[in-house]
């Protein structure tokens, strides 16, 4: 090889050959720098890239006593209380038009209660809900915190979001909580799909479940991956949502993700008459809807430059988000008509975009 490449050389500079001219080179991509490596709390090193590269990543318990494993399983038995309660009881706290708190039954799928204020939380979870807050509210604020630095951000830059949500209190914030009873599926062969494929609305989720049921999407390699079924030890998971995606300029990719019902092992006819349940707790830090955003004061070299720009307050933002998307969390026909509208708010955008 190296012989033909000499005799060619020779030959252009003797002129037996046309030069060739170089093409020019073609624009590089806008690579931007790594993300700077932080330590995520009760991520392991391990485990830490996919929370920016798939928006979801495996949280471990300390060892050997973790607060946020003691509190989530005293949380556990309260809902469980809660849940055995006669409807009529649960009716007293259905939730009220116009928000999020209060309970709610999707048959067929799931029941479940949301809390964001101690104003309307039932007397058996008060205590348990209190406690857990406490502890993954301190967590997540920590968390979103050390984000911050890996984008090259002060922490404050999204601490300022976070803080305010650290406890729950009689003020209602954006954060919440929910305590969820999924149905279990009746076949023997076949998952059941209890919650539909979704990305969360705000900052970062926490998902604790007692069984396994959690699917996480791997964008990658365009799969459902089973994450609780892989763990050996009780854990929790984590997703990343849509506002950090934003306020992150899609550094921190939001992670999809839904809830099935595996298929029921053979059981016996004793066990058979034993209804089966899927319990779970979900805590979603949101950003407080007051503080201010600017896409300017979150610009850094690892950000790079904002693909949206935002100027408003982070309630703005969230409403922005939530109306681009169906709740996953209603009935099954409100959630159709739902699909439906913004299908048809997307089609005149359409239009107005080729008519522009």
């Amino acid at each position: 090889m190296h012989f033909l490449t000499s005799i060619k050389a020779k030959a252009i500079s003797a002129g037996l050959l046309p030069k060739r001219h170089k093409k020019p080179p073609k624009p590089e991509p806008n690579i931007l720098p790594p993300l700077i490596p932080t330590e995520l709390p009760h991520i392991l090193p391990e485990h830490s890239f996919a929370l920016s590269d798939q928006g979801w990543t495996k949280l471990t318990f300390d060892r050997p006593v973790d607060p946020l494993q003691t509190s989530s399983q005293a949380l556990f038995e309260a809902s469980k209380v809660f849940f055995d309660l006669p409807a009529e009881k649960k009716h007293e706290f259905k939730t009220r038009a116009g928000t999020e708190e209060g309970w709610n039954h999707v048959p067929g799928e799931k029941e479940f209660i949301t809390l964001r204020s101690l104003e309307r939380v039932p007397m058996e979870l008060r205590d348990a809900a209190s406690a857990f807050w406490d502890v993954a509210g301190g967590l997540l604020d920590d968390l979103v915190r050390r984000v911050a630095e890996s984008l090259g951000l002060p922490p404050d830059a999204l601490g300022v979001y976070s803080e305010p949500c650290r406890k729950l209190g009689v003020e209602k914030t954006a954060t919440l909580l929910r305590l969820f009873r999924y149905e279990s599926s009746s076949s023997e062969t076949e998952m059941k799909t209890v919650a539909e494929a979704h990305r969360d609305l705000g900052l970062i989720s926490l998902v604790i479940g007692d069984t396994p049921g959690l699917e996480v999407w791997n964008r990658t390699s365009q799969y459902w991956f089973s994450i609780e079924k892989t763990f050996s030890e009780p854990a929790g998971s984590l997703m990343v949502g849509r506002q950090l995606e934003r306020l992150s300029n899609s550094r921190y990719q939001s992670g999809g993700h839904r809830v099935v019902s595996y298929p029921a092992p053979t059981l016996d006819s004793q066990s058979k008459t034993t209804r089966r349940y899927r319990y779970s707790i979900v805590f979603v830090l949101r950003a407080h809807e007051p503080v201010p955003v600017s896409t300017d004061q979150l610009t850094t070299k690892i950000t790079g430059t904002f693909a949206n720009t935002i100027s408003g307050t982070a309630g703005e933002l969230y409403r922005e988000i939530h109306r681009a998307h169906f709740n996953i969390n209603t009935g099954i026909e409100e959630r159709n008509r739902q699909r439906e509208v913004l299908a048809a708010r997307k089609g005149q955008e359409e239009q107005l975009n080729l008519k522009a």
